[in-house]
């Protein structure tokens, strides 16, 4: 009983948490900005190392920021 007690309170205090940590942006004015030159040229290192997963990882968010910057909200799922 004791550890699903506990096991309740940890995911009551996570999921807390991640309300929390997807409120802020919107506390803060919603602006998030995106440094697409570094991002760029953080994707052709981790390339370059051959860290493909990686890099088409930062690639994407490269176009979220884009893709955001001219005001497309994107697919209507996922």
């Amino acid at each position: 009983m004791i550890r699903r007690a506990s096991n309740l309170t940890l995911a009551l205090a996570l999921s807390g948490a991640a309300l929390l940590a997807g409120s802020v942006p919107a506390a803060a004015g919603g602006t998030v900005t995106c440094d697409v030159a570094a991002m760029s040229a953080r994707a052709a290192q981790l390339r370059a190392q051959g860290r493909d997963s990686e890099a088409q990882a930062v690639e994407r968010r490269i176009r979220a920021c884009e893709d955001a910057d001219n005001g497309n909200s994107g697919p209507l799922w996922k």
